[in-house]
């Protein structure tokens, strides 16, 4: 280690990002305004990968498969580097592989990227090559990005990190992170918990524990079906990873986006900066910790002084995402903002993100809007779509989702119609000539920017309502949705 965190030389940049050289990412524990649990003597910490010299514990992995690709000599004559990835494993490969001397990285990424995540790849250097796929790829099927990064690497030369199976994703977090963290503890660890992506941090760190004390307990975190989170995976994305998480992992627990996003806020307002995807993973220690207690299962993880501590992975930092953390929270839960009238336009319209109308008045909950677009009970509903029959609303019903594209396709109420919020706001006037008449019922992601929808379509003589609660609390009350037959779990997994 770099004593005295100083880098000389024509590899300074590289030896700076080299973890050997430099001291353990923080582990620091929670204030007990973070820990329900305080008083039951559990002590929490978060691992702040979010230090690390790329700002993400996606950078890990993509050191670790570069540098032991270049051992093997896999890098020789490689002038390349290709990786179906939208996000902090590829801009990491691109700065490490430059400095490397690898000048091309590219990034295969989805057709339905958003235009935040094209950014940061181009600003660090990144190609992208944009791939129309099914929205719940299979890594086998030859229009994945998975797929054609691995045949378009042979084809020409390149070199594929493959981050899905290569095993030196994982092994760079036994060889690191997870020897960090049993140094940092003492081996005193009674629970570790991680969000499952690629399944590379649970995998390497969890082993690593397991190795040292077959006691500790790994605790994986998925995303709840229908609940956006970057990063982490449903139960049934996880088919398109290779690695072994199943025998790794010893309890799984699901969460959703609000419980991320409010527990990275929480975070960030108590000193720790840390992005939604470490929100979901705390989210996903807290709801397990309660599950022990509510069993009175505690007492049987106590170390020799009583007490329990428990270690989750925060990954990344809170900025590319700041727009979505407005989108899924209410309104209230942020400072109010003083005459806004003086903001210039644009941020006017940011700032009191309503039109002049109140809706509140015209604010249905889950089951009122059930009530208003079906006639029929639910579970006759459901029995129709997996029939594959005819689902019908009332009489001069609209259902309108404004969520992006991307996520309509992936999952959307019979006969929905999407238009986003932005092209809304464009020809509201337009759209409203085809509502006239109709009662229209809007669905966002929680029931934020459906408020907005639902004041421009009333400005325009529109009976429109917003429905509290969006498409996320809709899918947990497992009310009617329909979605492609891809994306239907097929992975018998166990869940706690």
């Amino acid at each position: 280690m770099n004593k005295l965190n100083t880098f000389r030389g024509p590899r300074s940049v590289l030896d700076y990002l080299n973890p050997d050289n430099n001291p353990p990412t923080p582990l620091v524990e929670l204030p007990k305004e973070l820990n329900p649990f305080f008083d039951d003597g559990v002590h929490i910490y978060a691992k702040l990968m979010n230090t690390l010299p790329l700002g993400n514990v996606k950078s890990l992995p993509s050191f670790n498969m570069l540098t032991e690709a270049s051992k093997r000599g896999d890098l020789n004559n490689i002038d390349t580097v290709i990786e179906n990835s939208s996000g902090n494993t590829v801009f990491s490969l691109a700065v490490i592989g430059k400095l490397m001397g690898i000048n091309t990285t590219k990034a295969i990424v989805s057709n339905e990227v958003s235009a935040g995540k094209l950014k940061m790849l181009r600003l660090f250097g990144t190609e992208v090559i944009v791939n129309k796929e099914a929205i719940c790829p299979d890594p086998k099927d030859k229009s994945s990005g998975i797929y054609k990064a691995k045949v378009w690497a042979k084809e020409n030369n390149w070199f594929n990190a493959g981050q899905y199976d290569n095993t030196d994703n994982p092994s760079a977090h036994q060889k690191w992170t997870g020897n960090q963290i049993w140094e940092q503890t003492n081996g005193n660890i009674q629970i570790f918990v991680a969000g499952l992506g690629t399944t590379g941090t649970m995998v390497g760190v969890g082993k690593f524990l397991k190795e040292h004390n077959p006691e500790v307990q790994n605790i994986g975190i998925v995303r709840s079906p229908n609940n956006p989170v970057p990063g982490p995976r449903t139960r049934n994305l996880l088919q398109e990873i290779a690695f072994d998480w199943k025998s790794i992992v010893d309890h799984i627990e699901t969460v959703g986006t609000i419980d991320s996003y409010r527990s990275s806020m929480q975070m960030c307002r108590n000193g720790l900066i840390v992005g939604p995807s470490s929100g979901f993973a705390l989210a996903g220690l807290i709801k397990h910790l309660k599950r022990l207690k509510d069993k009175n299962a505690l007492e049987q993880l106590r170390n020799e002084e009583g007490q329990i501590n428990a270690v989750f992975i925060a990954c990344d930092n809170p900025f590319p995402y700041l727009n979505e953390y407005f989108e899924y929270l209410p309104e209230n839960e942020f400072p109010a903002i003083y005459n806004a009238e003086l903001l210039n336009k644009k941020l006017q319209k940011d700032a009191q993100s309503l039109p002049a109308l109140d809706v509140n008045a015209y604010e249905l909950t889950i089951n009122e809007a059930y009530l208003e677009i079906f006639e029929e009970d639910k579970n006759v509903i459901w029995q129709k779509i997996l029939s594959n029959q005819e689902v019908l609303h009332r009489e001069n019903v609209i259902v309108l989702d404004i969520r992006d594209q991307a996520d309509f396709e992936h999952f959307q109420i019979p006969k929905a119609q999407n238009i986003e919020l932005a092209t809304l706001e464009q020809t509201a006037a337009q759209t409203a000539v085809g509502f006239t008449g109709k009662k229209v019922i809007v669905f966002c992601y929680r029931g934020n920017s459906s408020k907005i929808a639902t004041a421009l379509l009333r400005t325009q003589g529109i009976d429109a309502y917003t429905v509290m609660g969006g498409m996320i609390d809709w899918s947990k009350e497992n009310h009617p949705r329909v979605r492609p037959d891809i994306c239907k779990a097929n992975m018998p997994i166990k869940f706690d």
